[in-house]
């Protein structure tokens, strides 16, 4: 069965001994340096003091202590990391729904094995546009065929997929022509929304961006073709600018923590706020942080900035410690 993430995770984590949900970024290495990418990931990119294999090791051994019952890999790229599948298979048999977000760019029918083997209930992958064209214009040097050949031998092997699309002038318009071969190729959810101001994006924004037209036409498409597939396929989207969406997070925090590939926990990717860190403290003890946090007057008063200044969302990476 795919990962289907609870609508708790959207509700209240007060309650909660533990998340429900960890994603975490195992790397901000990368084969590709896409022009959207929030956090500047690519060749070389690595972050400093990346967690090594036995502190990640430590980690997930928690997680599974803990019962967290959903995990998420990414990156930067998280197939490059030099311990992936031995990250995975740390969780084999546990019942954890272990999911894969990734670009796309390094399977092939081996990968695609090895995943099912390692338990793996669903992979996120990128394709952006129905053109190698408008693909490569977003992400250089990438192979949307790649993409399709990654998704038909995942699905070869049992793996749900996912598929993710960052709307950009350029192929905002193929959006019902992706979201109908996402369907095809046999995707059980399909995830997009509005781009972020941040990261590798800023370089690019003015060439890069949709216009409020364009958005407000894409959208319309999005919604016309939730309802076509209803039953059928998940489509998951974020319309309200990043202030809104993180007005709500306040209110109501996600049961789920963000790790970082030092083995720091972000509140949330789009708030530069750190709230503990995994290779000194105990999942006890940052989750607690984690709910806590999200009172800090500092967070308020960023969203608030946010509001004031859309730009704002360019210091995420200005990593502030709560």
């Amino acid at each position: 069965m795919p990962v289907v993430l609870p609508e708790s995770l959207g509700a209240s984590a007060a309650d909660l001994s533990a998340p429900l949900y960890a994603a975490w970024q195992l790397t901000n290495e990368c084969g590709l340096s896409c022009r959207h990418c929030i956090e500047g990931s690519g060749p070389g990119r690595a972050m400093p003091g990346e967690l090594s294999r036995d502190e990640a090791f430590r980690i997930i051994d928690q997680l599974l202590a803990a019962e967290v019952p959903y995990v998420a890999f990414s990156g930067g790229e998280p197939l490059l990391h030099p311990h992936f599948f031995e990250l995975l298979g740390r969780f084999r048999g546990s019942g954890t729904g272990l999911k894969v977000e990734t670009n796309g760019q390094n399977f092939d029918a081996g990968t695609c094995e090895r995943m099912a083997k390692c338990e793996v209930k669903s992979v996120q992958l990128s394709m952006d546009g129905t053109t190698e064209e408008s693909y490569r214009a977003l992400r250089p040097g990438a192979s949307l065929a790649k993409v399709v050949d990654g998704i038909r031998g995942l699905r070869r092997v049992g793996v749900a997929v996912e598929v993710n699309f960052a709307p950009t002038r350029f192929n905002v318009g193929q959006i019902g022509a992706a979201m109908d071969r996402a369907f095809e190729l046999g995707a059980y959810a399909f995830y997009t929304g509005r781009l972020i101001r941040a990261g590798r994006a800023v370089d690019f924004w003015d060439g890069l961006a949709p216009s409020e037209a364009q958005y407000g036409e894409f959208f319309g498409i999005v919604k016309a073709k939730a309802l076509e597939y209803e039953g059928r396929m998940r489509v998951c989207y974020h319309e309200l600018g990043i202030a809104g969406e993180l007005r709500y997070r306040v209110e109501h925090p996600a049961a789920l923590i963000i790790i970082l590939p030092d083995g720091r926990v972000k509140l949330i990717n789009a708030l530069p706020f750190v709230c503990g860190d995994l290779r000194r403290q105990n999942l006890r003890e940052v989750w607690g942080a984690y709910k806590t946090a999200w009172k800090d007057l500092r967070v308020a008063r960023f969203i608030d900035e946010l509001e004031r200044d859309p730009d704002a969302v360019g210091k995420l990476h200005e990593w502030v410690a709560l």
